[in-house]
């Protein structure tokens, strides 16, 4: 099975189609953001962020994905709320828009499911304006999510296929060298998932680890786009 498939598989899991102002991407975005400024949601999937930056009033949005079955699912959705949105079908590491196209854009958990992560990262500073903001998130590498996910991934209970983590210091570089100053940062807590005791065991062992930094789950940064 494709990584395609594989992540085609998980739409039914999406259930939420709406993130609120308590979601860090949204917050900093509505705290960094013109709402007429264009938008980028890259790797938009069935749309949950491109639906919610418009239900608080953003109206030029663009949702990249590469699979054009999850693309349906977000213009049926779109369609369904009368949200006037583009969603496009195209490879995040060569994206199909002209140099500085977009006032801002977030990525959440994309660029970690490439092996070319750095060449994506290239193509967001690319597209966005100087001076223009990224929202970026990423798995944190010393993390115990990190090592539930190795497990899985080596006994083949893995089920999005490809995805690296990445140390704060390394992720850092990777922004940096691509014109991105980092402005924010957040480190999200380890939430236990569907197994409730065996997760609920894992976040009690985190709670520890996060409070000195390490541990939890996805690192997130607010960047401003410094050429």
């Amino acid at each position: 099975m494709s990584d395609k498939e594989k992540w085609e598989n998980q739409a039914k899991e999406w259930k939420n189609l709406f993130y609120d102002e308590k979601s860090i991407p949204l917050k900093w975005l509505l705290n960094v953001a013109n709402k007429k400024d264009k938008i980028l949601d890259q790797g938009c999937g069935v749309g949950q962020y491109a639906l919610s930056i418009y239900k608080f009033g953003f109206r030029k949005i663009t949702g990249l994905d590469f699979s054009e079955k999850l693309l349906k699912i977000a213009r049926n959705h779109a369609k369904k709320l009368n949200y006037k949105i583009d969603f496009i079908n195209g490879d995040i590491r060569q994206m199909p828009f002209k140099n500085k196209s977009f006032e801002g854009a977030i990525s959440a958990g994309v660029v970690e499911h490439v092996p070319e992560t750095e060449k994506a990262i290239k193509e967001l500073s690319r597209v966005i304006k100087g001076k223009g903001y990224l929202i970026i998130h990423v798995p944190h590498k010393i993390s115990l999510f990190t090592l539930v996910k190795l497990i899985q991934q080596l006994t083949g209970l893995w089920k999005i296929g490809f995805e690296k983590s990445f140390t704060k210091k390394e992720f850092s570089r990777i922004l940096n060298t691509f014109n991105f100053e980092i402005e924010n940062y957040y480190l999200s807590p380890f939430v236990a998932g569907k197994h409730k005791i065996l997760g609920g065991f894992l976040s009690f062992l985190d709670k520890p680890l996060y409070i000195f930094g390490f541990g939890g789950h996805h690192m997130c940064f607010l960047c401003k786009k410094i050429k």
